[in-house]
């Protein structure tokens, strides 16, 4: 039977997000001089021995990763990163990271009283749109005001910066970093505390071009000891990053991209990177493609994406004017549709349902397709044996019906088979269970990825199969199409006739038709059909070892199927021709003898 129908589910959903915000060009400003504390617990040996003084003025100092009090003592899975560099968590700034001073020099500008400055004077003067300050407060809350210098001696002044205390505060740059007792070096792990955070300081445009040389911390007010322990920069430049857009058309081997850019950037070209791993690229990242003019680019037109997987993305901008290179944009993500699998393949369900496979279809027959997506086939344990997982159906109660649909297949180049293992059990046990009177399950095939889709085989109370491990298989001679996909679809009927079985498939397996040597051994000893030519009833030699009968006409359409130990086919029903009676062993093989009716 063949039903045209426009089929509505795609293999796999392309995953359209791409980010909006214009990336930030983070740099970490190294401190030449100013620190004026060490309060960081660090290597071997005491935590007073590795500081200088504590951080809240009780006694407690932060504590390294890399401390031990002993050699032998526990590392610790707590702490300041032994590297000094904290990465931001703060969601506003993704990528953003600050280094630390030396963990066994000074490190902090520590400010004891009301009204006390400090400066810290920076190795690599940076032009900035903005500053990020790195800092907590010991001991309560405290409130500071910073005065920004440029390398033209011009200041501009921050007033009324409030400071958390170290513990519990809001806007945390990284939390959970655990303390020490200076006095008696005991560990204090937390794991949301102490607390260090990101305060920002939004530099005016009239002074955006100018190097921040240094910057002085003074304190204003509070209960709290402060201490500052580095800045970071949004680095000022004249060429903005590319804000990506959605993305475009996604295929099995490519997808479109595109991106705008920024007011008042001079593109001349751009660059692009893509990678399967999320991982942003840095400066010194060697592009994918570069420069590129325009601002859309087809992913996969020089070496071809590979299907069913996600990729991530990323745009820069080379200006013709100004800074001259702009960071990399935020990235943008999609995933590559099924492609096409060139036989052999076998789905043994380990991994449910497997790549490609969709399972989330449901309502609906092979007429119209499926209505809705409910997920009807799950994952179960064969024939609910111990071991060997399968695909199955729990065929119960009423009106119900759902679709397991397979990856499509390039089966162009002819000479393929479907083969798969099936059965049906009770619900919870081992035993045989009859099917309902309206339950039925299909398996069909299409030619063309769903639209017009065959009934190759059908499941009912007249033949329904058995509690043990039975072999479907069929030749796939007149399906040559390079978009095939195969389908089992299971309904439950509109009766309720109160039986709760399952139906299992295993071993789903598309492979060259051509007999195997083990196959043709078994082979040899053919079973035969008489009388040949026949006029309606058609014997079968020896019932003994077939299991099954199919018997197909010369275009190769299945027009009669026999379950069980096979005796005798009745074929009065067929007009006179030539057909082909493939009989199905118990060992697994098949043969397939000429029958014509007269």
């Amino acid at each position: 039977m063949t039903i045209n129908l426009l089929f509505r589910a795609l293999p796999v959903a392309a995953l359209l997000s791409a980010s909006v915000m214009d990336a930030q060009n983070f740099q970490k400003m190294s401190v030449q001089s100013g620190f004026t504390a060490d309060v960081i617990a660090n290597g071997t040996g005491s935590s007073a021995l590795s500081t200088s003084t504590d951080v809240d003025g009780v006694s407690f100092a932060f504590v390294a990763k890399d401390f031990k009090l002993t050699p032998t003592s526990t590392a610790l899975t707590y702490g300041i990163p032994a590297d000094g560099v904290i990465n931001s968590v703060v969601s506003s700034t993704p990528g953003l990271s600050y280094q630390l001073g030396d963990l066994s020099a000074n490190n902090s500008l520590k400010l004891t009283a009301i009204g006390q400055s400090g400066t810290l004077v920076f190795t690599n003067p940076i032009a900035a749109f903005k500053l990020y300050m790195l800092s907590t407060s010991g001991s309560g809350t405290s409130v500071v005001s910073a005065t920004v210098t440029f390398t033209d001696n011009t200041t501009q002044t921050f007033s009324n910066i409030n400071l958390s205390d170290w513990y519990g505060g809001s806007n945390y740059a990284i939390q959970g970093i655990g303390r020490i007792n200076r006095g008696n070096d005991v560990l204090e792990p937390n794991s949301t505390n102490p607390r260090l955070y990101q305060s920002v300081l939004d530099i005016d445009a009239a002074n955006q071009t100018k190097p921040i040389q240094s910057i002085t911390i003074t304190k204003s007010s509070g209960t709290g000891i402060p201490n500052i322990f580095a800045f970071s920069s949004e680095a000022y430049t004249t060429c903005l990053a590319p804000v990506l857009q959605a993305v475009g058309t996604v295929t099995s081997n490519s997808a479109q991209i595109s991106w705008t850019v920024p007011a008042g950037t001079q593109a001349a070209s751009h660059d692009i990177y893509y990678s399967t791993s999320p991982t942003a690229p840095n400066s010194s990242t060697v592009p994918n493609h570069s420069g590129v003019t325009g601002t859309s680019y087809t992913l996969g037109s020089v070496t071809a994406l590979a299907a069913s997987t996600t990729y991530y993305y990323w745009v820069r901008t080379n200006c013709s004017t100004g800074t001259g290179q702009s960071a990399w944009s935020f990235s943008g993500t999609f995933t590559t549709l099924c492609g096409a699998v060139v036989p052999s393949y076998t789905n043994d369900f380990s991994s449910f349902p497997g790549v490609c496979w969709d399972r989330n279809l449901s309502g609906g027959t092979p007429a119209t397709g499926p209505s809705g997506t409910t997920s009807y086939w799950s994952q179960r344990n064969f024939l609910n044996g111990s071991s060997n997982a399968s695909a199955h159906m729990n065929i119960y109660g009423s009106n119900k019906a759902g679709w397991l649909k397979t990856t499509p297949f390039d089966l162009s180049a002819g000479g393929y088979k479907v083969k798969f293992n099936y059965g049906v059990t009770t619900y919870s046990g081992t035993a045989a269970s009859q099917m309902g009177g309206d339950d039925i399950v299909h398996f069909v095939v299409s030619d063309d990825g769903g639209s017009t889709w065959t009934i190759l085989q059908t499941w009912d109370a007249n033949n329904t199969p058995s509690n043990s491990s039975n072999v479907y298989s069929y030749d796939l001679t007149t399906h040559t199409s390079a978009n095939t996909v195969f389908a089992f679809y299971g309904t439950t009927g509109t009766v309720n006739e109160f039986l709760d079985y399952n139906f299992y498939v295993d071993d789903f397996t598309v492979e060259n038709a051509q007999l195997s040597t083990s196959e043709v051994k078994k082979a040899e000893n053919k079973v035969l059909v008489h009388p040949n030519p026949f006029k309606d009833i058609l014997h079968i030699s020896d019932k003994r070892e077939v299991i099954r009968a199919t018997v197909g006409d010369s275009s190769g359409r299945i027009v009669n199927t026999v379950e069980g130990s096979v005796k005798e086919l009745n074929l009065s029903t067929l007009n006179a021709g030539l057909y082909f009676v493939t009989l199905y062993f118990k060992d697994g093989s098949q043969s397939t003898v000429k029958a014509i009716k007269k």
